[in-house]
């Protein structure tokens, strides 16, 4: 099979090809010109498409967001709680950086009568709520009841079926863990924010107050990852933040609120080495979760000196001749370490780089990369290449997640509203729209001939909601679909 042929990928498909393979899938591409890709993209009716992947894919999103408990005044209510959400959302789907810029680019009668139809509403204004508006009704909504929407929607995609294949071991499905910082500045937040001391003792010294949040997403897809339980840290008692402590306890809130939503699931969660550490051993036995962690040798000394000293007896280890460098692994079982049995597992890789530009060229660089992962799972010569995989999957909530978020329109480290309350259920509702933008970026049929990027597919979405009816398109948007991902 040729790189061009391989067009349609599936998620089984994917951990079943060699790893060295992988990336000819992301490569391949069927190469037109610009117009041909705007008449490929006008078939579809974008908005259309959006409508219908949101009924398909999310179809308790509305009927959830109509129950959200409405605090406003019911004599003074122009625009129904679900529009004032749906706006939010779909803002942050179009890649709206601010809520002002909102109120600009939702000012179009297409669009504005589109948001009425999308929501099931009947129009009794021909505006949209202005962004003060969204502000003041975000800034009393209770931000648990946005975090049980996300809990719904997360359990309706687990009943799907339809991505089971990601499961680690046809049994655990990945939850990654990292935690992000939100807006920073050196001017006063409120009282919840954090703070930490910069160029302490020196004539630049100044004070940095920020939020912080701690976020835990579902492995759907190697492109879909999607939060699953949030947890925010706040200011104690007006101590400086320390990452060691505040994270850390953040987590413990985190996983017990994670496992009373939901009890039965089985959950394999990766972190980063800060998370090495007895309680979190002790945690994930309790739940009866698996875990794979990265590992630095100065986060737990005595597994790393172990290590080093059992594999001169074990010949676990392998190597993977490249054509331009190596790879290797290796790993050790059974080891003991407060009567937790723990095993680790070694990967690293030498590649030669031979530069083709500038004063340098015909040089070569050697590239050496060495990644260490603690696990409870079994580890075998047959499965330690997709453990290290699995491991290093990890990233993906920085580059998939918090990275896309805040590089890629969604603006995440933007200051919304000076509440934080409303910080809360912003970055709720930004989650929602991300959810949303990777099932749609995701969608083989819609961008499989299309190569563009990711500011431009929602440019694009944006632009069909301005110019399409969906009222003219009913009988399209009722049709059954069929959705392959990438």
């Amino acid at each position: 099979m040729g790189k061009c042929e391989i067009i349609e990928l599936t998620t089984k498909l994917f951990f079943r090809t060699p790893i060295k393979e992988r990336r000819f899938y992301y490569e391949a591409r069927i190469k037109i010109t610009r117009k041909e890709a705007r008449e490929h993209l006008e078939q579809f009716h974008l908005a259309c498409k959006l409508v219908k992947l949101i009924r398909h894919c999310f179809p308790d999103l509305l009927p959830l967001l109509k129950q959200i408990p409405d605090p406003r005044h019911q004599s003074y209510i122009t625009y129904p709680g679900v529009i004032l959400l749906m706006t939010r959302i779909l803002s942050s789907l179009f890649y709206i950086n601010s809520m002002r810029k909102t109120s600009e680019e939702f000012n179009s009668e297409n669009l504005i009568k589109n948001i009425w139809i999308l929501c099931g509403e009947e129009p009794v204004t021909e505006e949209l709520p202005y962004w003060e508006t969204i502000n003041r009704y975000l800034e009393r909504v209770d931000p648990e009841k946005l975090q049980e929407v996300m809990h719904s929607l997360c359990r309706t995609l687990l009943r799907s079926r339809a991505f089971g294949d990601m499961r680690i071991r046809g049994n655990y499905w990945q939850v990654i863990i990292d935690g992000t910082q939100l807006h920073r500045t050196r001017k006063e937040l409120d009282g919840e924010s954090l703070h930490r001391t910069h160029n302490r003792g020196t004539e630049r010294e100044y004070r940095e107050n920020y939020y912080y949040v701690l976020e835990a997403k579902l492995v759907l897809h190697p492109k879909i990852l999607v939060s699953i339980q949030t947890e925010f840290v706040d200011n104690e008692d007006g101590k400086e933040m320390e990452k060691q402590d505040c994270e850390r306890k953040a987590c413990w809130r985190l996983m017990e609120k994670l496992k009373k939503a939901f009890p039965r699931l089985p959950i394999c969660l990766c972190a980063d080495s800060l998370y090495a550490c007895e309680g979190f051993f002790e945690r994930c036995k309790e739940k009866n979760w698996r875990y794979i962690l990265r590992y630095k040798e100065g986060s737990i000394p005595t597994i790393g000196a172990e290590y080093r000293e059992l594999k001169k007896w074990e010949k676990n280890y392998q190597e993977q001749i490249w054509e331009n460098g190596k790879k290797w692994y290796d790993y050790i079982t059974d080891i003991d370490y407060k009567g937790y049995k723990i095993n680790l597992a070694e990967y690293g890789e030498i590649k030669e780089h031979i530069c083709k530009k500038g004063r340098k060229k015909g040089n070569v660089k050697l590239f050496r990369k060495e990644f260490w992962y603690l696990t409870d799972l079994p580890v075998t010569r047959k499965n330690v290449d997709d453990l290290i995989e699995r491991g290093r999957m990890r990233w993906k909530i920085e580059n998939e997640g918090f990275n896309a978020q805040k590089k890629h329109g969604y603006s995440l480290e933007h200051l919304y509203s000076r509440n934080y309350q409303a910080v809360k259920n912003h970055y709720y509702l930004i989650q929602i729209g991300h959810m949303i933008g990777q099932f749609m970026e995701a969608w083989e049929g819609i961008w499989k001939k299309v190569k563009q990027s990711l500011e431009q597919k929602h440019r694009r979405l944006l632009e069909s909601m301005k110019e399409i009816s969906l009222k003219e398109y009913m009988e399209e948007i009722d049709r059954k679909i069929q959705i392959r991902f990438i």
